[in-house]
């Protein structure tokens, strides 16, 4: 059996539902996925989704012609479709990452490193780019190192994020 990774970028359409009826809709996402064996992770950033999905090559295609018909993205544009052996985004059937619901001092450390406007960090253009926020995200999501609970001791260094990749403004 082949598999691929996918990753696409869409516009939300302007009668998006809110963010409550989107994490149902990813909860239920994940439970089909895992059926299907794809694994990924939807970034939600302002008004545009970024995804990355990875399993089997016939499964993808078929949930990426879905999403294409999916009247809730505008402007679905295919970045990376590629065969793989490693998996990267294995951990989740599927996750949402919402920019704007991550704390104050993650939110400030993709700020810095990838560029913004009006606040909102913009899907890179850039393959090597786009791979990083999709990895950083999925490595600050992992841990939440900057949660209280942990102790000042793990919050993640500026430094740390910014090494992830060589992504520039």
């Amino acid at each position: 059996m082949t598999y691929c990774r996918l990753i696409y970028r869409s516009t939300c359409a302007a009668s998006f539902m809110p963010n409550e009826d989107l994490r149902e809709l990813v909860q239920q996402s994940a439970r089909r996925n895992k059926e299907a064996g794809i694994t990924g992770l939807l970034l939600l950033s302002g008004g545009a989704f970024l995804q990355v999905l990875e399993g089997p090559s016939k499964a993808v295609n078929q949930l990426f012609g879905r999403i294409m018909r999916d009247s809730r993205h505008q402007d679905v544009e295919l970045i990376a479709f590629e065969q793989i052996g490693p998996v990267y985004f294995d951990d989740w059937d599927m996750h949402l990452v919402d920019l704007f619901d991550l704390s104050k001092y993650p939110r400030e450390l993709f700020a810095r490193k990838y560029e913004t406007e009006n606040g909102v960090v913009q899907i890179p253009e850039r393959l090597h780019e786009v791979y990083a926020l999709l990895l950083d995200a999925r490595s600050i999501c992992r841990g939440r190192p900057w949660e209280e609970q942990l102790g000042a001791a793990k919050h993640i260094s500026p430094a740390t994020l910014a090494g992830s990749s060589h992504a520039t403004r």
